[in-house]
């Protein structure tokens, strides 16, 4: 008998037989869709409507497909959620992880709509796109609880139903406390590239410690701040707007074009919900030439602003975010945040977040 030579825990994938198993899509009234347009699309997690998306650049064009940020919300006693996906186009799962790429994770509230860890779905290393199920324990202990069901941020998902025992509830899930959502654009980092897991960006951080609704407009390389871009954002019903694509505006001379007419656009449509300006957080890991002047165009932005009068636009400098001990290991590569550098983005901008929503 040879050795083995992985770790079982790696490759578990476990499925529940359809006899014990009621089977529900989640785009029927039970759930609670959050983190995608209202309006029924080509594809369940399409972020942006695709003829908008492709006017904008060919990168959102394909990846305003993929689901981060989506979430579903619902309420079970049932002791095991199954999944059954079909699935859209993805990223290769080497550009982040596996889990991440293709993965879900699920997520229980407590009385408060606070967030922790249940478990998680873990595609096979090779799995049939058209029809892939999963099973996890949903650790309720056969009471009612209400869960948060995070999609896979680096691929599509044309298709997804739930299961639970068979005899069990399904109901409604939790209420967030900001009725419009916050809306975050950026980078890969915004992206939420380099996550062990989709429940580990700093926006679902922020999430499930505030109990707070999101709308995640993160586009690895592709977020560049463009004019279309900007009016399809302040088309948006939100409470707050986060600014965070420091990163993707390529050279200083499409930073400085885009910059302030994108705060300018957002503000004319919203003129009174606070808008969150942060410049990108590896400056120290990941050092440019030209940090100082972006920094000057980025903060530029902010004092202009508020010249202006506006009295309800933020910044943060990105340089708090990675400070202290084990700072050097807040990335993944020296540009991505990992699961430690994401908690610390959440704890800066979440205090923020929450501080402006009260």
């Amino acid at each position: 008998m040879k050795d083995k030579i992985y770790d079982a825990n790696f490759v578990k994938h476990e499925t529940m037989s359809d006899d014990k198993t009621d089977w529900y899509e989640v785009t029927k009234k039970t759930f609670d869709i959050h983190g995608l347009p209202k309006e029924e699309l080509d594809v369940l997690t399409r972020r942006i409507p695709v003829e908008i998306a492709k006017e904008i650049n060919p990168g959102v064009g394909g990846m305003s497909a993929y689901g981060a940020g989506a979430r579903a919300l619902f309420s079970t006693d049932s002791h095991f959620v199954s999944l059954r996906v079909e699935y859209g186009a993805g990223a290769i799962p080497t550009v982040c992880n596996h889990i991440f790429t293709y993965g879900f994770d699920l997520y229980k509230s407590d009385e408060t709509g606070r967030e922790s860890f249940a478990s998680a779905y873990r595609p096979p290393l090779e799995f049939d796109r058209e029809k892939c199920d999963y099973t996890a324990s949903t650790r309720n202990g056969g009471k009612m609880a209400q869960y948060t069901l995070n999609f896979p941020h680096f691929c599509a998902v044309n298709k997804l139903y739930l299961g639970i025992a068979k005899g069990k509830t399904l109901g409604p899930g939790k209420k967030y406390r900001n009725e419009k959502p916050v809306v975050f654009y950026g980078s890969s980092i915004t992206h939420g590239a380099a996550a062990g897991r989709p429940g580990n960006t700093y926006q679902n951080f922020i999430s499930q410690k505030y109990n707070i609704d999101y709308i995640n407009l993160g586009f690895a390389g592709c977020a560049r701040g463009e004019e279309n871009m900007a009016k399809y954002i302040s088309s948006l019903d939100m409470s707050v707007f986060v600014c965070d694509y420091d990163h993707n505006a390529y050279t200083l001379e499409l930073l400085e074009e885009t910059y302030y007419p994108l705060y300018r656009t957002i503000r004319d449509k919203h003129p009174d919900i606070p808008y969150i300006i942060i410049s990108r957080p590896d400056r120290r890991t990941n050092p440019k030439a030209t940090d100082e002047q972006r920094m000057a165009i980025i903060r530029g932005c902010y004092e202009r602003a508020k010249a202006e009068g506006d009295e309800n636009v933020y910044f943060i400098n990105g340089d708090v975010f990675f400070e202290g001990d084990f700072c050097d290991s807040c990335t993944s590569d020296g540009c991505h945040p990992n699961d430690i550098g994401f908690m610390r983005m959440a704890e800066v901008i979440g205090e923020l977040v929450n501080s402006v929503l009260e």
